[in-house]
């Protein structure tokens, strides 16, 4: 049997139920200790006080302990050799270093029905910003036009992740070769709802992100914005795709 599973919970995607109503982020969502604007805060802190050569984006991936506390940070990058070279300096290793350093725990309620630990995906921009950083969650999740199936399991994956899963179609050559693992998506939900900014930022194969992708893509504009603190805002979002051959 083939199929892709369920994503493992990752604080910066929208951990929702059925998509009928906004609903407000899951308990078991890591939080950061001030809320979102002042995550949004230290990540431009880190990325100014970066060596001002560096130019590109990165995504850096955090996994927590029990207690909130990152434990393992590395860099997941796509299939460029840009974004390959950055995540090897020097300089942009520095400045992971240097948000770790910073980053209080996390606040942890852990879902007993989840037992993989929270990992958070943190994007670091170095270079010119040309608009305000979006923020990493909210309050209420946006709502899209179409219900969670059904085949999910509680508290798994939100609307829009399940939506791009049942979506995805396994290219018979990584089929063929065995391929597995996990594609990291990126996408904005805007405050009008829209979703723009569509993006691999974790590869895995080429066919499998072009297929990935393409999922993306077909992803509708939500009916409802993200909310936080009862008004619309600008959320980021990082959507793992996990893939096994079973």
């Amino acid at each position: 049997m083939l199929r892709p599973v369920a994503p493992v919970l990752i604080a910066v995607l929208s951990l929702a139920g059925p998509a009928a109503w906004a609903q407000k982020s899951p308990a078991g969502e890591p939080r950061f200790v001030s809320g979102p604007d002042s995550l949004r805060a230290l990540l431009s802190r880190v990325q100014q006080q970066a060596n001002p050569e560096l130019r590109g984006q990165l995504f850096l991936k955090l996994d927590l302990n029990k207690d909130g506390v990152p434990s393992k940070a590395s860099y997941i990058v796509s299939d460029s050799a840009p974004a390959r070279a950055l995540a090897r300096n020097k300089d942009a290793q520095a400045s992971a270093q240097k948000l770790l350093s910073q980053l209080p725990p996390w606040q942890l309620n852990p879902d007993p029905a989840n037992e993989v630990a929270p990992t958070m995906i943190l994007p670091l921009t170095f270079g010119p910003v040309a608009a305000p950083l979006p923020l990493l969650y909210s309050d209420e999740k946006p709502v899209f036009p179409f219900a969670t199936s059904s085949r999910v399991p509680r508290g798994a994956a939100d609307a829009a992740i399940d939506y791009i899963q049942r979506s995805f179609r396994y290219p018979a050559q990584d089929l063929r070769n065995g391929v597995q693992g996990t594609v990291y998506l990126y996408y904005e939900v805007s405050e009008t709802g829209a979703i723009e900014q569509r993006r691999v930022v974790g590869s895995l194969s080429y066919s499998i992100d072009a297929e990935a992708l393409r999922a993306l893509q077909t992803l509708p504009n939500a009916t409802t914005p993200p909310r936080h603190q009862g008004r619309p805002v600008r959320v980021a979002y990082i959507a793992p795709i996990n893939l096994r051959i079973m």
